[in-house]
């Protein structure tokens, strides 16, 4: 069909038989495709409804696209875990990811796409936009840039239902062209609840984290796959500081105390803050008692900072942006939040996202179940420490801490294998060395 006649098939459908329009309907399926532009896509279909079925239309769109595949599996991870994900993706428009759901639309191409009923209708009547701390629903957003968008889950926990949203949504956003790039990322959000007020674990896991940072890097995506440009600005390392904090925190009793909210503001300054606080440009204009020592000072200021980023409402600073956020984290409340993991790349393969989360799940457990018990993998924790060891011997004392089945160890081990030597991670490489480098 030329050009010309399939534009006019498409702008004016009305000065065209029904006949003459399913006849041509691949051409037109072909066209919206390449365009990929909802609002008028939308259009046609209000105008084309007039003639022919415009579920049609919408089959004609989806059907060749690869169809849902139910998971039929649950993680080997705790199941009073609570979780949830932020998947970015590029080349898929807010616009138009709004303007489906708020259609009939959406139900039509989740069903085309072979859905189950229950989790079409979960993730339709639970979903929002462009809003914040709604735990129970699917939320989209704008991320920067004109065709950058993500999507933030409910809180899920490790059943099957929850984990199929997930894959429906992976399968939506792929059906709907999304893609993938340098900038975009997974975060995954654990919640603080499943820890039960027990500071010993907090203390695992950040001690477990400064001991092997630049290895949970190289461990963060599938093998051959080298962490996203963006991450050394949007998951700084902080093994560094948690290094100096536990010096400083040995010196006293070596607990960590997290009872008030200068307890909780201290602690972020000192995980997330202090090693970079002279590169945030918002400090500069902020005032603070001049006789206190440079460490002080800096607090009081990041104190200030935080108190003016809540009265203006503002959500994205700085201090958030670093390999594990602690920011969301209210202690000893009835709703202690959430840490956040950072390190990822985005994903729109179920599998991939799964191995992250049970590689962020057997994290949280090790570190708990070790709180609670000093007994647990009490081996396993002191060889996690030898120093006078190889970076190879020492992933593997991380994996045996970490996993129990041989096959799991595998998966990550092999990630680590197929990236180990590559120079992006030369920037991950903070504070002292906890290993021999070769």
């Amino acid at each position: 069909m030329e050009y010309s006649q399939l534009r006019d098939l498409i702008q004016h459908p009305e000065e065209h038989s029904a006949e003459e329009i399913e006849s041509n309907m691949s051409y037109i399926n072909n066209y919206l495709r390449e365009i990929c532009f909802w609002p008028s896509i939308k259009t046609y279909l209000k105008k084309i409804s007039k003639i022919v079925d415009k579920d049609k239309i919408l089959l004609g769109l989806f059907e060749n696209e690869k169809k849902f595949s139910w998971w039929d599996e649950i993680l080997d991870i705790p199941e009073n875990l609570k979780f949830g994900v932020e998947i970015e993706v590029t080349q898929l428009n807010f616009d138009l990811i709004e303007c489906i759901f708020k259609s009939n639309s959406i139900s039509k191409i989740m069903r085309i796409l072979n859905m189950p009923p229950d989790i079409v209708k979960s993730i339709v009547n639970h979903s929002d936009f462009e809003k914040k701390d709604e735990p129970d629903k699917w939320i989209f957003s704008r991320e920067s840039g004109t065709n950058n968008s993500e999507a933030s889950s409910p809180i899920l926990q490790n059943h099957l239902f929850d984990l199929n949203q997930i894959v429906a949504i992976c399968n939506l956003f792929k059906a709907l062209n999304a893609d993938l790039n340098g900038g975009t990322g997974l975060h995954i959000n654990v919640g603080v609840d499943y820890f039960q007020c027990n500071e010993k674990a907090i203390g695992n896991l950040l001690r477990i984290w400064g001991e092997c940072e630049e290895m949970f890097f190289k461990m963060a995506n599938p093998e051959g796959k080298i962490i996203r440009v963006v991450a050394s600005n949007m998951a700084i390392p902080i093994k560094e500081n948690i290094q100096n904090f536990f010096d400083e925190f040995d010196e006293k009793d070596g607990s960590i105390t997290l009872n008030t909210d200068e307890d909780m503001e201290r602690f972020l300054y000192l995980i997330q803050v202090r090693n970079r606080i002279e590169q945030f440009g918002s400090y500069l204009d902020l005032q603070c008692d001049s006789n206190l020592g440079r460490e002080e000072r800096y607090f009081q200021k990041y104190r200030q900072y935080e108190k003016r980023l809540r009265e203006t409402g503002e959500t994205n600073s700085e201090a958030r942006w670093t390999s594990i956020n602690f920011n969301h984290m209210k202690w000893n409340t009835a709703s202690p939040g959430r840490i956040e993991i950072r390190i990822f790349n985005s994903s729109l393969e179920p599998e991939i996202i799964f191995q992250d989360l049970l590689l962020v799940g057997k994290l949280f457990e090790v570190s708990f179940e070790n709180a609670k018990n000093p007994n647990y993998k009490s081996k396993e924790f002191e060889k996690l420490f030898l120093r006078n060891v190889t970076e190879a011997e020492k992933i593997n004392n991380l994996l045996k801490l970490l996993f129990d089945n041989e096959e799991q160890r595998i998966i990550f081990k092999r990630r680590w294998e197929s990236v180990k030597d590559e120079n992006a991670y030369q920037k991950f490489y903070k504070g002292r060395d906890t290993f021999e480098r070769n």
